[in-house]
């Protein structure tokens, strides 16, 4: 794997992924999860074969890089292997109470699809119509319904049949059996003081993809993730965009302190200067981001 050239790549003296190129270092498990996020994004996958150079023999490249360092980028088969952060998002819309041969069910979309996010700091974040295929695909396996994601107020569960998980051209409903001992969660729907759900997933490298929308604004898509559970939920928090900031991060090369910087400072969409490659240039520090943020908020710094 290794390239005589890589003393002109921009990462120095290092194995890539697709050497003809002089893409993707895989030096660091880093470098390689970064590399194997990329390769799978749909828009850079599509130029290939380039210059001799087959999808296959990159990726094929980059799990011998992974398997070296005792780890595993993607199944046997060539799929995606799930296994990153959990991570929860709101959906706010109906959740009810449907009556049903076997009882009161509590039912609504977990997930809606190719709508866009509020703002998850930094970027936005819509799901798309085929995120939850592989879950589908193979039943739902250890899907669990709780009330406020709470793991002691279990609501059903896919293994046992209460919980029932389905996709339309809307996005993902469910739709779930609760105890009689979990009676309040139904009146409390029933009297809509509980309006929203949510639903818990993860994502590895190469299930998401990052672009910007019509306005130019850091967008990640969800391809395919893991379902974890879904909730009728009371108040739904503010999710926490560190996962999401770390994808981006493995997809850019960049180091994470760097990204939350940006973050912060609203200047993620640096990142996108650029449509053929990631982008990322080191040229503002986390300290100058934090600057650019305090001018925006009180003005630049009296003399």
């Amino acid at each position: 794997m290794a390239d005589s050239s890589s003393s002109k790549k921009p990462y120095g003296n290092v194995t890539y992924a697709d050497p003809k190129n002089g893409k993707y270092p895989i030096d660091t498990e880093e470098h390689i999860r970064a590399a194997w996020a990329y390769i799978n994004m749909p828009k850079n996958a599509s130029q290939y074969p380039m210059n001799g150079v087959t999808l296959s023999e990159v990726k094929d490249r980059i799990r011998a890089a992974m398997k070296k360092l005792g780890a595993d980028v993607a199944s046997d088969n060539g799929g995606r292997s799930h296994g990153g952060e959990t991570e929860r998002r709101f959906t706010p819309g109906v959740i009810e109470v449907r009556t049903a041969a076997d009882g009161q069910r509590i039912g609504g979309y977990g997930a809606v699809f190719d709508v866009l996010s509020r703002n998850l700091g930094g970027f936005v974040e819509k799901v798309g119509t085929g995120a939850f295929n592989r879950s589908r695909a193979d039943s739902w396996p250890n899907v669990v319904c709780r009330y406020n994601h709470d793991p002691n107020m279990v609501l059903g569960t896919s293994a046992s049949g209460y919980l029932q998980l389905s996709t339309d051209g809307v996005g993902l409903d469910y739709s779930v059996l609760p105890p009689q001992s979990r009676a309040d969660i139904l009146e409390l729907v029933e009297r809509r003081d509980i309006r929203f759900s949510s639903f818990a997933f993860r994502c590895a490298a190469g299930g998401d993809e990052w672009s910007t929308t019509d306005q130019n604004y850091p967008m990640r898509v969800l391809h395919d993730v893991e379902l974890v559970d879904v909730a009728p939920v009371l108040d739904p928090a503010y999710p926490d965009a560190t996962a999401g900031l770390r994808s981006l991060a493995a997809a850019m090369s960049a180091p994470l302190e760097e990204v939350r910087s940006m973050a912060a400072a609203d200047e993620l969409r640096r990142f996108f200067a650029r449509t053929d490659r990631p982008s990322y240039q080191p040229k503002v520090t986390g300290a100058a981001a934090m600057m650019k943020l305090m001018e925006k908020r009180f003005g630049p710094p009296l003399d």
